[in-house]
């Protein structure tokens, strides 16, 4: 029940995460590539014409996070690549006991940084801190970074609940 539970809820906040770090990468890519050509246009026009995006390199550097934490949690779909000539010769209930540790492992350390930016959310809304250019809340990244960091500790809970020890590559 709590297993079936768990898997539930662990695919709905794959599936978001891996919708959170898509949308970011096609917002990431369309400023990058934007601001190139902006810059050409600025450049040859003597600075007459100027369309670069407002804080460009401020969204690009969250947006970076976002992404990371979000593939973190969507990554595990398929189980995590591991290269390791060691575990792939053990008889397959060592290698489900050595995956399930490391998931273990992932699942307190993800915790550990939820906690973190979870109080540094707290901390963030209390200052009432912004970015430096375009003013967004800091307290509402540090919260999303939060939340992204909670769906990979539940991800790593159902894989260590789960997980066989079987790796797409040993296959």
């Amino acid at each position: 029940m709590i297993k079936t539970s768990i898997q539930r809820v662990a695919r709905v906040m794959e599936a978001a995460c891996l919708l959170i770090a898509v949308l970011c990468l096609l917002y990431m890519v369309f400023v990058v590539g934007f601001n190139v050509l902006a810059r050409i246009i600025f450049d040859f026009s003597d600075t007459a014409i100027n369309l670069m995006i407002p804080g460009a390199i401020e969204q690009v550097s969250y947006l970076l996070g976002i992404i990371a934490l979000a593939a973190l949690s969507a990554s595990m779909a398929q189980g995590m690549i591991a290269v390791d000539f060691v575990i792939g010769r053990l008889p397959s209930r060592w290698q489900s006991l050595a995956a399930r540790f490391w998931f273990v492992g992932i699942f307190a350390f993800a915790l550990v940084l939820c906690s973190l930016f979870y109080e540094d959310m707290i901390a963030t809304f209390a200052r009432g801190e912004a970015t430096q250019d375009l003013r967004i809340p800091m307290f509402l990244i540090y919260g999303l970074y939060a939340v992204e960091c909670l769906a990979l500790a539940v991800v790593a809970l159902r894989e260590a609940l789960t997980n066989d020890g079987q790796h797409a590559e040993l296959s």
